[in-house]
């Protein structure tokens, strides 16, 4: 039976539940391990974080804060964004403390991939937008609440009717070339990424944008877009110089590091700022990145002083280094990513819907967990993790092998045996991961074939179609609008190809109304018609894996400071940062 397997490789990592409870319960949740993560909504890398605290913090058990937007008002829990920060063996977080930053440095650190480029008008991969988050200001960040707020723009601001936004800019804020950053750069940069036939789609609501004075542009849509600052957050709102737009080798932003050298698959490096516009930042003198594809190698080059911090910790990796008081574990909390398998729904096997419930029926989500997380995270059967304003109750598929084996032979008995191939990149946890769900499609009856793709080589597989069934990791926006391009008929970026008119319709009313009831009732529906129709597999929340792992001299790994001097979020998608904060103790 499915339910008496084991893993050899494993089977010594496995905790009793006992200590899974007590690590859950000190310990909260956030990552992705080994996976490779794709872009956001809008073809940048999806972003969402936990607070700036100390990783060992309580949360406020207060009530849910009432924010205005567009004059609605819209109820925020709080008390769903759990903590992040840095852990020690001890518990004894120093993500917050009372040291001065210094000046200098220079922090080595280790990633999964490097992507293929940083060109704005495509999709950027995770390895790449690691690097771009040092060279990059956004239009827009999240505070401490996750509610978006101004960062390079001044102000972003919708009209009543939501039909219209105004961006003010900042004044003297210039490209690492030189050019000015004013409203004929943003707009050239906006005009670009929504004419673009592989990221543009998710801009289709914008009908024009024009130039009002030197530091204000306004966006006209042809029918209301209530979350378009949320996605300038993301990709869309990525300013590079207007002479280095659809460059794919360079990135010139505005951000506090300068693109030094990328050597692709090997290293990359990026050095201070001297013209920043935010005064005395950055505090490192540069970053230098290392291209690790293995988990145990980035280790071992942790431990044996070659970096400082590596991105993609594996559970075992984690739980090892709670109790090393040489390294510190950060972690963000709050929405995390989702592990899960994508579906081409365009051809046999897939285009069935017995087929796809079959698959999700077929897997114990527990026993995957247990196995290949450590038990660190948590059941995932949509894009939203419990803990979310936008969470909705489905009926996904339970597991149920009877039910498997009855949905296959019955397909089978019509079409012939079930039998396709999964793609998914190199890394110990998606290795695992795939082998020990493809056991279950096995038991079920079906014929899996596993074929590896390169690293960094996800997003381009999937837009290319060139896919029967592959591992995935995404779907954390702040505002569920951010998914908008990834399930909405008609985009490039609708990766498993599936089409319902009730998505449609959920996605298109989420997005043109501003208020909360009717934005839930919509989103509610979009989860309905995913957890019935099953173009995904979901296996789970990433919570509790999504992290980075440092020396102890790496500070303020989860703290970030907006423009304005208030807290902002630091520790994006578990394992994100934007280094003008960090600092190194020399």
């Amino acid at each position: 039976m499915a339910a008496n397997r084991t893993s050899n490789s494993r089977l010594g990592r496995r905790l009793s539940p006992l200590l899974v409870a007590a690590l859950l319960s000190a310990c909260g949740g956030g990552g992705s391990g080994d996976s490779s993560t794709a872009p956001a909504a809008d073809g940048s890398e999806p972003i969402d974080a936990g607070t700036s605290e100390p990783r060992n913090s309580e949360p406020d058990d207060g009530e849910p804060d009432s924010t205005e937007k567009g004059g609605t008002s819209v109820t925020a829990d709080t008390s769903a964004l759990a903590v992040s920060g840095q852990v020690t063996s001890e518990g004894e977080g120093s993500g917050s403390d009372d040291l001065e930053p210094q000046s200098g440095g220079v922090l080595r650190i280790g990633l999964s991939a490097d992507g293929s480029g940083f060109d704005t008008n495509q999709a950027i991969s995770a390895g790449s937008s690691r690097i771009v988050s040092a060279m990059n200001d956004p239009l827009v960040a999240f505070d401490a609440e996750g509610e978006p707020a101004p960062w390079l723009a001044a102000g972003v601001e919708p009209s009543e009717d939501f039909l219209t936004w105004t961006i003010t800019l900042r004044p003297d804020v210039r490209f690492h070339d030189g050019v000015a950053v004013d409203a004929a750069a943003v707009k050239a940069n906006l005009d670009s990424f929504r004419g673009s036939a592989s990221v543009g789609y998710g801009m289709a609501l914008v009908t024009d944008i024009a130039v009002v004075d030197d530091l204000t542009l306004t966006v006209a849509m042809s029918s209301p877009w209530v979350a378009f600052d949320n996605y300038l957050a993301g990709q869309p709102g990525f300013m590079v110089s207007p002479t280095s737009i659809g460059t794919n080798n360079d990135f010139v932003g505005t951000g506090p590091f300068v693109l030094d050298s990328w050597s692709p698959g090997d290293s990359a490096r990026v050095v201070r700022n001297d013209d920043y516009w935010r005064d005395d930042l950055p505090y490192l003198d540069a970053v230098d990145f290392k291209f690790i594809s293995d988990p145990t190698v980035r280790r071992q080059a942790l431990e044996a002083g070659d970096i400082d911090a590596y991105t993609n910790a594996n559970d075992f990796d984690i739980l090892d280094f709670l109790d090393d008081p040489d390294v510190d574990v950060w972690i963000g909390e709050g929405n995390s990513n989702e592990s899960l398998f994508l579906l081409n729904t365009t051809a046999a096997p897939f285009d069935d819907v017995r087929v796809r419930r079959a698959m999700a029926a077929a897997i114990d989500r527990d026993f995957v967990i247990d196995i290949v997380r450590s038990g660190l995270t948590t059941p995932a059967d949509g894009p939203f993790d419990p803990t979310s304003k936008w969470f909705a109750e489905t009926d996904y598929p339970d597991h149920d092998v009877d039910e498997a084996i009855r949905l296959v032979d019955e397909y089978e008995a019509e079409n012939g045996p079930i039998s396709f191939v999964l793609k998914g990149e190199p890394g110990l946890q998606s290795e695992e991961l795939r082998d020990l769900v493809v056991s279950f499609w096995q038991d079920a009856g079906m014929e899996v074939t596993q074929e590896e793709i390169g690293p960094g080589t996800s997003v381009s597989t999937a837009i290319s179609d060139e896919f029967q069934a592959i591992v995935w990791t995404q779907f954390n926006a702040a505002d569920p609008d951010g998914d908008y391009s990834f399930f909405r008929s008609g985009g490039p970026l609708n990766w498993t190809n599936f089409v319902d008119e009730r998505i449609d319709s959920a996605l298109d009313l989420g997005r043109s109304t501003g208020d909360f009831d009717a934005r839930y009732a919509a989103y509610a529906e979009f989860q309905q018609v995913l957890a019935s129709e099953v173009p995904i597999v979901w296996i789970d929340h990433l919570g509790g894996v999504e992290s980075v792992v440092s020396v102890p001299t790496v500070h303020n790994i989860a703290e970030r400071t907006l423009p304005d001097g208030t807290p902002g979020q630091a520790l994006l998608a578990g394992s994100f940062f934007s280094y003008e904060d960090v600092w190194m103790e020399q």
